[in-house]
């Protein structure tokens, strides 16, 4: 029952990655569709098309509206859940360190 539970939690949870941007997202910056190739400095994304990157605010680029968009950034969310936090959350739950962490799906502020 547990490990059910967890399981739609992470579903739930996994739904919140949608509307955000993740790596392998397409995007629109200046009219053309990129690529979010690398996220570790956000809010600037690191952008590619064919061989070409360049550096972009994500204030400056806005994700493209097509369900296969949509469906990989549900299933980005729902590869880290399960692949780092399930097994804990099953076994321990969560514990008071973990709300601390940037793992909620939250929005800043």
């Amino acid at each position: 029952m547990k490990k059910i539970y967890w399981w739609i939690r992470i579903i739930l949870l996994s739904l919140r990655w949608i509307p955000k941007f993740n790596i392998g997202d397409e995007v629109w910056y200046k009219n053309s569709r990129w690529i979010l190739v690398q996220g570790v400095c956000a809010p600037t994304w690191t952008l590619q098309r064919g061989t070409k990157r360049i550096n972009a605010h994500e204030s400056k680029m806005r994700k493209v509206r097509l369900l296969s968009n949509y469906y990989h950034s549900f299933k980005s969310g729902y590869r880290f859940y399960m692949g780092y936090w399930y097994k804990i959350w099953v076994y321990e739950g969560i514990k008071p360190w973990m709300r601390g962490c940037n793992i909620w799906g939250k929005t800043k502020g």
